[in-house]
């Protein structure tokens, strides 16, 4: 077999991802030349295979053979991040400055895109950009853009694409999508929007990459309604498509993932079923949940973690922590997501000392503890009246394990001492605390303070809420009631004025039930639904054989006094 045949049966065979045939035959090549070695390493590099495209890159060059622009840049995309080619791209770098390559635009884009795969090497990649000048093309911009938004600072990568625009850089669907990511993980719903009109602008508003990412980004900052108007107007989508729209929903409108599980015109894998399992955590829809788990079971994905997760998630929302338990004793493989959702499941659902005792069996088993976890627990304890045991949770978080509570702990404690009683203590403990109490912290002495009838403290809650939040509507009803509770009626009254002041009402408590596969949502009051009307005049004919039943109770016991 010739030279030039071989060449042409290994990038052939790598194409269609059969790398050991292609490496067969390159074996078995009497003589390789640079285009040989090329094809080689290209396949493996482009396959993922990459400590196996530097063995092949580093017995080129002991073999004497020369590489040429190609070559490297090929071989660069081996050293894309991970440890185990930490340092390859500054070698390779280095062969390129020797061999007078490292100017040619396929070397210098590869070297951008593979430092800013690295976040210790993002400054090395920015050096190499700066200095392409007016030789920077579309890669390049993207390259450095992807680095910026892989490693955190998002803002930078968005600064960049904006100069993009400025200069009229050719844009393409991958620099666009790169961008509107970055926005989503901001939550910069502004910036988001701006790049969906440069979209349209430049005819990308319809790439299916680009119309993808918009849907996950408006589903980011809760503009699910704009999510679904895109997808609506998709004429392709994909099951990254489906999957986003769903994701995005499950969070916002669990009603609506629902149903689009119902139109998906394509089967669902892993991560389909694993959001509608937290749609139906978030509507409390038990029925449904266990139909999906079905569903999971029939597709082999049970020992997949996430949708595990879900599952135990999802039935300690519902409040079935019998099956909860059940799914998380088969997992073959747990890891902290897994013992939170348990733990947690046990606390909303009044098991305290059972979820106190899967603690000290995760901490057995040898994970670490996060606030997560201690948040779980003592929740947990709050609720079952376990205030010491919270309480000793809470230094054991600080003394045992080194971990600084965050504001969300710090008014869980506060929550567990001031609803047994011990307000004291609680208002010690916002005192003393390293953080700037916020209005949930005082928000939950307040409360507490409202239920043991304690005017001073109440009063001093409410004014630290009010200096932080002056249209807190609850507050002013909160605080209304201690004053009523004490027959202060005075400062009932004066507070009372002061909440109409503030133009705002309580928010609306909603409330959801499933019936019949159907959900039902109402509010308190709500006298529009059919259903919530028969509910009434079912309770007010319990109530009736209520008072019938007490009366009758009164008459046999004065017969019988």
């Amino acid at each position: 077999m010739s030279l030039k045949h071989a060449t042409t049966l290994i990038k052939s065979l790598c194409a269609r991802g059969a790398l050991r045939h292609a490496r067969a035959v390159f074996d078995e090549m009497p003589d390789r030349d640079v285009v040989a070695w090329t094809a080689m390493l290209s396949g493996y590099a482009s396959s993922g295979c990459h400590r196996e495209a530097l063995d092949v890159f580093r017995r080129m060059l002991t073999t004497g053979v020369v590489p040429n622009e190609f070559t490297l840049s090929s071989v660069l995309t081996a050293c894309r991040g991970g440890d185990a080619v930490a340092g390859s791209a500054a070698s390779i770098h280095a062969v390129a400055v020797r061999l007078g390559v490292d100017h040619m635009p396929y070397v210098v884009n590869a070297l951008i895109d593979a430092y800013a795969s690295r976040g210790d090497c993002l400054g090395d990649a920015r050096r190499l950009f700066d200095a392409l000048g007016a030789g920077r093309t579309a890669a390049s911009w993207t390259s450095m853009i992807a680095g910026y938004a892989r490693w955190g600072l998002e803002n930078t990568g968005l600064q960049l694409f904006q100069k993009t625009i400025q200069d009229d850089v050719e844009l393409s669907p991958f620099t666009c999508s790169i961008a509107i990511h970055a926005c989503a993980s901001l939550g910069n719903l502004y910036f988001g929007q701006q790049i969906h009109a440069v979209s349209i602008r430049k005819a990308l508003g319809a790439n299916l990459v680009v119309a993808n990412s918009l849907i996950d980004m408006y589903c980011a900052c809760e503009r699910v309604v704009d999510a679904r108007r895109i997808f609506d107007e998709m004429p392709e989508r994909n099951l990254v498509t489906w999957n986003t729209i769903i994701a995005g929903s499950s969070r916002n409108d669990p009603q609506m993932a629902m149903q689009l599980l119902v139109d998906m015109d394509l089967e669902p894998n892993c991560l389909t079923l694993t959001s509608i399992i937290s749609a139906c955590a978030g509507l409390a829809a038990l029925r449904c949940g266990r139909q999906v788990h079905g569903a999971v079971l029939r597709r082999n994905y049970g020992d997949d973690l996430k949708v595990s997760n879900a599952l135990v998630g999802m039935y300690s929302k519902c409040g079935s922590i019998f099956n909860a338990k059940k799914v998380f004793n088969v997992m073959t493989c747990k890891d902290i997501l897994s013992w939170t959702s348990m733990i947690g499941g046990y606390g909303m659902n009044g098991y305290a000392n059972e979820a106190i005792g899967l603690f000290d069996s995760m901490v057995h088993a040898g994970v670490h503890p996060d606030h997560v976890v201690f948040m779980g627990l003592i929740s947990a304890c709050s609720h079952a009246g376990l205030v010491d045991e919270g309480w000793n949770l809470f230094k054991s978080m600080l003394f045992d394990y080194n971990i600084q509570p965050n504001m969300e702990i710090y008014g869980c404690v506060t929550n567990l001492l001031a609803r047994a009683g011990r307000l004291r203590e609680a208002f010690n403990l916002i005192d003393t605390m390293p953080l700037t109490p916020d209005e949930s912290v005082w928000g939950a002495l307040l409360g507490a303070c409202k239920m043991h009838r304690n005017v001073e403290l109440g009063r001093l809650a409410a004014r630290k809420i009010i200096e932080i939040n002056p249209d807190a509507a609850k507050t002013y009803i909160l605080l209304a009631n201690i004053y009523a509770s004490d027959s202060k009626w005075g400062d009932y009254a004066v507070t009372r004025r002061l909440l109409r002041g503030t133009g705002s009402s309580k928010e609306v408590g909603m409330s959801w039930i499933e019936v019949t596969d159907k959900m039902y949502s109402f509010s308190t009051a709500d006298s529009n639904s059919l259903q919530v009307n028969l509910a009434d005049e079912v309770l007010q004919i319990l109530v009736q054989h209520m008072v019938e039943e007490r009366n009758y109770f009164d008459e046999n016991i004065s017969r019988v006094a």
